[in-house]
């Protein structure tokens, strides 16, 4: 019997849900957003993952870097340390601009 699994998302709409999450940026509440970011980072991270790994290497390590740095200065304090998660999800949004065939 095959086994019933969630559908795999396509890495660029994974990517398209993440600009919509972010769209709005920082607003009042810096910490929800960033949480929300990263989030919706790992959500790309996990679509490029399932559909090849070896095709999206290179931004599933920025993304993975993102999570990192997140761990590094303490999630419950990304809103405040801002540019270490940013940048590396930032280099993933600019691998997409510069491959379009991903």
């Amino acid at each position: 019997m095959p086994s019933e699994s969630a559908p795999t998302v396509e890495p660029r709409d994974a990517l398209a849900e993440y600009q919509r999450a972010t769209y709005s940026g920082c607003g009042d509440d810096c910490q929800e957003f960033m949480e929300r970011k990263l989030d919706a980072a790992v959500a790309v991270k996990e679509a490029m993952e399932a559909k090849d790994p070896s095709l999206y290497a290179v931004p599933i390590g920025y993304v993975a870097q993102a999570e990192r740095e997140a761990d590094r200065y303490g999630r419950d304090t990304i809103g405040v340390n801002m540019l270490p998660v940013s940048a590396p999800i930032q280099r993933m949004v600019a691998w997409f601009r510069e491959h379009p065939e991903g």
